[in-house]
């Protein structure tokens, strides 16, 4: 269709009515399988668009006459006239009532094309990745479906929605941006209430078998963190779902202008990345949570690169819109971060040898922390800090101190120090120091 003929909208300006919405929904970085063609997909996962046809569609090409033109699988919902939704997928062009259906349709796309072509094992890793796509997706959607019930199910909700002390409660996290992982990714709530002690409570839904984080505030709290550019805060209120208002949190929003990304924010998120990628090289040399690598890898390069990206006077950004600001200005870093990401998406594929002790970087899983080496390297020598290689490292512990295996590690970027524990071949644990 001709440029005069649809009207193309961005993310931040979707139609309620009379629209197609598109959502990528597979990985944007592909892996070569050994081939060392690796190549990344624009637009990347998570990324939306909005399309309105001004003039009828093409016969046989329905809805999908204006797709985007992407290599990425993509979930499309679109909106009527009267606003109301229905779904479809990027194989099958069929209207489903919802995001569960359309999802249910492509895993019984997958199945099909795999029992039709199933004797060629070429195309086994394609079908493996779709169906981790959309069964990922389908995760999901039962629990996005779900929330209203899972709320009730929080103790601590339900006390202060009892005692009429709850204003808010705002999803944020892998789940409201659309990148949750099954099996490794926790649910994230903003909470704003009366007479709450600010912090962290963490929770465990059983039936979901489900980690809950509540990032908990009052309302002068919220204010304070929000003008000290607290990371949490900032996210929540730029880019959280709400899931429930008496009207406090939307008076807060309306002042979202006020609150931007500072270098107080690249200062915290420097010090979370620390604590993210302390955790990765800790269960990289001693293995013993698969979690807490793959976790480690993903949180520790997206909050580097947040960091590095407000330092050189960009703003907060969130979800798909990290992997492009990243694309924009180092693509060298942004094929790094892809490759994690990616692998945050299978981490259930790879082979992870617990209870193991490392002395050597090697292997896929070596690799990958590789790439976080690369973009942490990168941010640390942009801040005037010199954070030593993981050959460095390895050579300085297990060749000149003699180390048997390494015990962990803590990295304190403010301090300018990384601190290592190790057990040496006697037995004992040492302690040491390096200057970054």
């Amino acid at each position: 269709m001709g440029r005069d003929e649809v009207a193309v909208f961005c993310p931040r300006h979707l139609p309620r009515r009379n629209a197609v919405v598109y959502e990528m929904v597979s990985e944007a970085f592909q892996p070569s399988h050994g081939r060392g063609d690796d190549f990344y997909h624009d637009p990347p996962k998570g990324w939306r668009m909005g399309v309105r046809y001004k003039a009828r569609p093409p016969r046989d090409y329905g809805l999908q006459a204006a797709e985007p033109n992407a290599g990425s699988d993509y979930l499309a919902e679109y909106r009527n006239r009267n606003g109301r939704p229905a779904f479809f997928t990027h194989h099958l062009p069929k209207l489903h009532r919802s995001e569960r259906a359309a999802v249910a349709a492509a895993l019984r796309d997958v199945a099909e094309r795999r029992e039709r072509f199933g004797a060629d094992a070429t195309l086994r890793p394609w079908f493996d990745a779709d169906e981790r796509v959309w069964r990922a997706r389908k995760a999901q959607a039962e629990l996005r479906a779900s929330l209203d019930g899972l709320l009730d199910e929080i103790p601590l909700l339900a006390e202060l929605r009892e005692a009429r002390r709850l204003a808010s409660v705002v999803l944020i996290g892998s789940l409201a941006h659309r990148d949750f992982v099954p099996g490794l990714s926790d649910l994230d709530l903003y909470v704003l209430a009366r007479r709450v002690k600010p912090g962290l409570k963490v929770g465990w839904l059983d039936k979901q078998e489900l980690d809950v984080n509540l990032v908990c505030r009052d309302l002068r709290s919220a204010r304070r963190s929000l003008r000290e550019g607290v990371p949490v805060d900032l996210v929540a209120l730029r880019h959280g779902e709400v899931l429930w208002d008496d009207g406090t949190f939307a008076a807060l929003r309306r002042g979202a202008k006020r609150w931007r990304a500072t270098p107080a924010t690249a200062g915290l998120w420097m010090t979370t990345s620390a604590h993210w990628l302390s955790r990765a090289i800790d269960n990289y040399f001693n293995p013993c949570n698969e979690g807490d690598f793959f976790g480690g890898l993903f949180h520790a390069a997206r909050d580097l690169l947040r960091a590095q990206l407000v330092t050189e006077g960009g703003d907060l950004v969130e979800g798909w819109e990290v992997e492009d600001a990243v694309q924009k200005r180092w693509p060298d870093l942004a094929e790094h971060f892809g490759r994690i990401r990616h692998a945050r998406a299978a981490w259930d594929t790879f082979a992870f040898p617990l209870f193991q002790d490392r002395t050597r970087v090697e292997g896929e899983l070596g690799q990958l922390l590789r790439s976080l080496e690369a973009i942490a390297c990168s941010v640390y020598r942009a801040r005037g800090l010199r954070l030593p290689s993981l050959d460095a490292l390895t050579r300085n512990l297990f060749e000149r101190r003699g180390a048997r295996s390494l015990h962990s590690v803590h990295i304190h970027p403010k301090d300018a120090v990384m601190h290592l524990a190790y057990v040496a071949r006697n037995g004992r644990l040492y302690l040491a120091k390096r200057r970054l």
